[in-house]
């Protein structure tokens, strides 16, 4: 445990509120660039600072802390949800909730890993993606509270339609950022993996390069593809997904293990998953995580897809 300053922070779009480990209470400031960096510049250089994931109302103090020398974690809501529960919080306010993370950053911040900026291409691309993701989510939360059919009636239809184009908009943002940017060389290998077309090449594609991973393994986790053992004592249970991670790219993934069905090779591959006795969800998410694998193997070895790699028995398939 380091004996550097650890501060919690609580972001919403309008304010901060932030907290010392040590130090009763909290301070709220505004969310703003002079406020920020107004606040600071009262802190020792170095200080470690942790602030939950929210939409993007978190970025504006990550970048400007790190741009003053300070270390930074942008943490999982859910881990600081059960930490809160395990230290018996009785209550949640902002200032509680600031307190909790300033605690968890004092306790834990060596085993943590500390945020990683990204490059300007990276943000751009960042930032795109992260409006498609809106737009879509958008799209099926109105489907599904409209009803069956809305998207062709005549009051809804147009609703619909913007959205549509708005989506194909960005999309082609997307593959003309992806095609002549620093990283379109690996771009177009990974658009060689059936199943992967242009849209789900630009999320592999920047959240492989997004993070210095190490490994197959390290890349699966950032999915949250990875299944995580259920033991105790003599008991075995069931493996379930970590999700952990970018849940947009989990679901594109999945989503173009569906697609890859559609070959020959991968619907054999896909039979054979069901028949050692995978429900068709399970399946697809096997399917999903192989396909990952298979980028990264693209992604290390500068080479493109081989077909062989999806022949059923190959060693990257036997690895579930």
């Amino acid at each position: 445990m380091s004996d550097r300053l650890a501060v919690g922070i609580d972001a919403d779009s309008k304010t901060l509120v932030v907290a010392c480990h040590g130090t009763k209470g909290s301070t709220r400031i505004p969310n703003s660039a002079s406020a920020i960096g107004k606040w600071l510049s009262t802190l020792p250089v170095g200080s470690r600072i942790g602030v939950e994931a929210t939409n993007r109302y978190h970025e504006l103090v990550v970048q400007a802390a790190q741009k003053a020398g300070h270390v930074v974690f942008v943490l999982n809501p859910r881990d600081i949800k059960h930490y809160a529960k395990g230290v018996a919080c009785r209550g949640k306010t902002d200032s509680g909730d600031a307190q909790v993370i300033a605690r968890y950053i004092a306790k834990e911040a060596d085993n943590l890993h500390e945020h990683v900026a990204r490059s300007p291409a990276q943000e751009q691309l960042h930032v795109l993606l992260q409006q498609r993701d809106s737009l879509v989510r958008s799209k099926a939360k109105l489907n599904l509270s409209l009803g069956a059919g809305a998207s062709e009636s005549a009051i809804f239809g147009r609703i619909f339609d913007g959205l549509k184009e708005a989506i194909a908009l960005l999309d082609q943002q997307i593959q003309q950022l992806c095609r002549s940017g620093e990283q379109r060389d690996l771009y177009r290998r990974i658009m060689t993996i059936p199943g992967i077309g242009p849209t789900v090449a630009a999320f592999v594609t920047h959240h492989i390069t997004r993070w210095p991973l190490t490994s197959s393994d390290a890349w699966i986790a950032c999915t949250g593809l990875d299944p995580r053992p259920n033991e105790s004592g003599a008991r075995i249970g069931r493996r379930r997904l970590s999700k952990r991670g970018n849940a947009s790219l989990r679901q594109i993934l999945y989503m173009a293990a569906m697609g890859l069905t559609r070959s020959k090779n991968g619907k054999a591959l896909y039979n054979a998953i069901r028949e050692r006795g995978h429900s068709s969800t399970a399946s697809f998410n096997i399917l999903a995580r192989k396909l990952a694998r298979i980028a990264w193997g693209v992604f290390k070895s500068g080479r493109d897809f081989d077909p062989a790699m999806l022949k059923v028995g190959q060693a990257c398939f036997q690895q579930g």
